[in-house]
């Protein structure tokens, strides 16, 4: 057989890449699976918390099983996806996340709680998987972009026809508070929900700009619809980012036009898309005036025109919040700069920072700024690194958008960055790290962004081509890759059978006493998480369950063990007080009453303001008869958390402890009269008064007529209610009444000069509160001070002025000022 003359043959010509633009879909198995894939990643729009706290215990175990899916696939196809991940790799976007991705894995053997660093950091992994999967899976597939694009448009309409649906229904049986928190869909937070209805927004545009007219109506029906639904939401982050797209989309256009001088198109693109949304603006704008004027509703929420033009207000309440929690994370930052406090414990680390601002056991989780939060749980190159990535995708789209490659791909480039920019702002001032379809979008719209510059290098011959040697690089993704998931999945599994759980225990905390079987609770909680989804420790929780039932031994090993999960929340610290009192009630004498007192002294003084804390320390230094301690916790809680609450459970705390001394002090009447003074008609404070009165009387103390005890007790609640009423002269005539029935009731002495004090006729005002100083009951200044007042309105500046002095001395609120303005001092 006569070989061929292979010298003489022509040299083939390497095919040219097809432009992008002139691709168009075709089915094989590859494409099909890289549709199916995202439609499958898409699907976590639709996955439902499956019986847990939080979908996103569902949701997060749904990406990792899916990635897990994918490996499988890439793999199995042998001489498929080799180059585009050795490519993918070696992209300084890829290695940039790696690097923070390692980062962050490192920061957890340094985290306050390494168990629950552990647990964040697999959504860590399930997130940076499916980045390099969807990446590995489009690229070179721009025919897919459209169809997916026009999915999420559609997926889009369905959770926006939900929440006007919802709007709809319930607006006239629901306050309005309560149903605009309530528009959520599955992410488990209104903020949450409209970014994610806010990033598909871009892709919507983009059918919208390439779509002939059909499908041109079809898009702005669409955007119309998400229109309304984002407006109603009421989440100022995503007006902020939607008003950014717009004007992104808007640049471009301009862009476009200065390039092609076609202004009749620019003018029909902007409105395409400017129309729908003015449309719904002025929709949402009816419908929530309706809605607030039907109700009446005093709501921090309404129109879009108010909720924009509070954004600027620093002295509104969420934005004084979010202020509050950028400082504290940056203050962490300044003193934790290597490693912080562990990626996924900015939930712990936070917690010292809201100790007199937050109340009860309430644990801001996030810092509301994924920027600022990532420097603090991972240092200032993590951090750094964290910020890199928006910095390189913003480089991309622009290398891209000004390269010679071919224009649909540009365009995959900038509507893809407009949807990244959407993200970026959510992180600003949400969460969305934490948040499972948030970051499956970040995959998503990162991987689209890498994939079409790495597309476009290609097109210009940028791009080096990766030698057949690199191609183990997707072996050895798959392989690292699986070994990350098996644990992650297992995580996953495990963190949603806890949140099935905490659904019914987070609830039945609320109960006292509680009324889940311990037992249940005990066996149903896996080892992992250690910390629930309001950051309590799980330890501490079951020790509190066992406490109850009446396990004490048992208990205390939790308890101890729940400390060290959560050091600085002094939950076990709280439970171990309430433990202690309980055996030194059983069995005095033997050291209990310390032990409550030590821990009910750390539990207290870390969050002054959880009621719960508060009420068991004053059980223990009532039992204790410690009133220095009863005094200052009292004081304590009352600057942070002023309300009756305070005041009554230190008047029982007190009379308990001096009933148990023997004698109720007098003086104790005078406390409640001035906190029925501050909280007019308190019932529960009124009702501690009486029973005060009958604790003085019991004491026999001499001046008390005891046969006239209960007829004062009565005229001096009629005084106070006549007081709150306005009925000043009645009020006084009734407080007279119950002073000469019970002289041991300074405070209706009092209270009968506030009232002519009121009425202004100060002499009469004078002369009560002159003998309420004679009687030497009443050390807080108070009298002195309105006695000095009353002095000063008649003229008497002789006599005021050292009167006030003595009320500024004994810091009675008020008295420094008036002191300085009308007394020169």
């Amino acid at each position: 057989m006569a070989k061929k003359n292979l010298a003489k043959e022509p040299a083939k010509k390497a095919a040219a890449p097809v432009p992008a633009s002139k691709q168009s879909f075709k089915l094989n198995s590859n494409s099909f699976f890289a549709l199916l894939a995202c439609l499958l990643y898409f699907w976590l729009h639709f996955v439902k918390d499956w019986g847990a706290y939080d979908a996103m215990g569902s949701q997060w175990m749904w990406m990792v099983g899916l990635d897990m899916l994918v490996i499988i696939y890439i793999l199995a196809r042998k001489n498929d996806y080799q180059e585009i991940t050795a490519r993918l790799f070696k992209n300084i976007f890829s290695r940039l996340y790696l690097a923070f991705f390692a980062l962050a894995g490192i920061s957890i053997f340094t985290a306050i709680n390494p168990t629950e660093g552990w647990v964040c950091y697999v959504r860590l992994i399930a997130t940076i998987i499916a980045y390099f999967n969807i990446a590995i899976l489009l690229q070179g597939r721009v025919d897919l972009f459209k169809i997916l694009a026009q999915i999420l448009g559609i997926i889009l309409f369905i959770e926006s026809c939900q929440a006007i649906s919802r709007f709809i229904e319930d607006y006239e049986t629901t306050k309005l508070t309560d149903l605009i928190l309530g528009l959520q869909g599955t992410t488990g937070n209104k903020n949450i929900f409209a970014a994610g209805l806010v990033i598909k927004i871009p892709l919507v545009f983009y059918c919208i700009h390439q779509f002939k007219l059909i499908g041109k109506i079809l898009n702005m029906i669409i955007l119309g619809v998400a229109g309304v639904a984002i407006f109603l939401v009421n989440a100022r982050a995503s007006y902020l980012s939607l008003v950014l797209v717009v004007f992104l989309y808007i640049v471009f256009c301009i862009i476009d036009h200065l390039k092609e001088k076609k202004l009749d198109r620019t003018l029909l693109r902007l409105g395409f898309i400017l129309v729908p949304l003015i449309i719904a603006f002025f929709v949402q704008q009816i419908e929530l005036s309706k809605a607030s004027s039907q109700q009446g509703d005093d709501t921090s929420y309404g129109t879009a025109t108010e909720r924009f033009a509070s954004i600027t207000k620093t002295e509104e309440g969420s934005n004084q919040v979010r202020f509050g929690l950028w400082a504290h994370a940056i203050d962490y930052t300044k003193h934790h700069p290597l490693m912080g406090c562990g990626y996924g414990n900015w939930k712990i680390a936070s917690i010292p920072y809201q100790r007199t601002i937050t109340t009860d056991l309430y644990v801001p989780l996030h810092a509301h700024n994924d920027y600022l939060e990532t420097f603090a749980e991972t240092g200032v190159l993590g951090g750094l690194l964290f910020l890199s990535l928006f910095v390189c995708i913003s480089v991309f789209t622009y290398r891209t958008y000004y390269s010679k490659a071919d224009d649909e791909l540009k365009l995959v480039s900038v509507f893809s960055f407009m949807a990244f920019c959407t993200y970026a702002v959510d992180a600003m001032f949400n969460f969305p790290i934490e948040r499972p379809i948030m970051q499956m979008f970040f995959a998503f719209i990162t991987a689209l962004n890498v994939g079409t510059f790495i597309r476009a290098r290609d097109q210009q011959g940028d791009e080096k081509v990766v030698a057949q040697k690199n191609g183990n690089f997707k072996v050895l993704y798959g392989f690292i890759a699986i070994l990350l998931l098996i644990p992650a999945f297992y995580v996953t599994y495990q963190t949603y059978k806890s949140l099935v759980l905490q659904r019914s225990v987070l609830a039945d905390m609320n109960n006292e006493p509680l009324k889940m079987d311990y037992k249940e609770v005990l066996a149903g909680f896996p080892s992992i998480p250690n910390l629930s989804a309001s950051a309590q420790p799980i330890a501490a929780i079951k020790g509190r369950y066992l406490y109850e039932a009446g396990k004490l031994d048992e208990a205390l090993v939790l308890l101890d063990k729940g400390r060290k999960d959560n050091p600085v929340i002094a939950y076990s610290e709280f439970i171990k007080a309430g433990l202690y009192f309980k055996r030194d009630v059983a069995d005095p004498g033997k050291g209990w009453l310390d032990s409550a007192f030590r821990n009910g002294m750390v539990a207290f003084y870390t969050r002054p303001k959880a009621k719960t804390y508060y009420q068991t320390l004053v059980a223990v230094l009532a039992r204790k008869k410690d009133t220095i301690n009863l005094k200052k916790a009292f004081i304590e809680f009352d600057t942070y958390r002023h309300e009756p609450l305070g005041w009554n459970l230190y008047l029982v705390g007190m009379v308990t402890a001096e009933t148990n001394m023997g004698k109720v002090n007098p003086y104790l009447l005078h406390v409640a009269d001035s906190g029925l003074h501050v909280f007019p008609g308190d019932s529960a404070l009124m009702q501690t008064r009486i029973a005060i009165a009958e604790k003085v009387r019991l004491s026999n103390t001499p001046t008390v007529d005891l046969s006239k005890q209960d007829e004062a007790n009565r005229n001096f609640v009629e005084g106070v209610t006549a007081f709150g009423a306005g009925a000043f002269e009645k009020a006084a005539g009734l407080f007279l009444k119950a002073y000469s029935l019970n002289p041991t009731n300074i405070g209706a002495l009092e209270n009968a000069g506030i009232c002519y004090f009121n009425m202004h006729q100060y002499d009469k005002a004078i002369l009560y509160f002159t003998r309420e100083i004679a009687s030497k009951m009443s050390s807080d200044g108070k009298p002195e001070y309105y006695k000095a007042v009353s002095l000063l309105n008649t003229g008497k500046k002789e006599e005021g002025c050292p009167l006030m002095q003595i009320a500024a001395n004994k810091k009675y609120p008020g008295a420094a000022e008036i002191l300085k303005t009308h007394c020169g001092k």
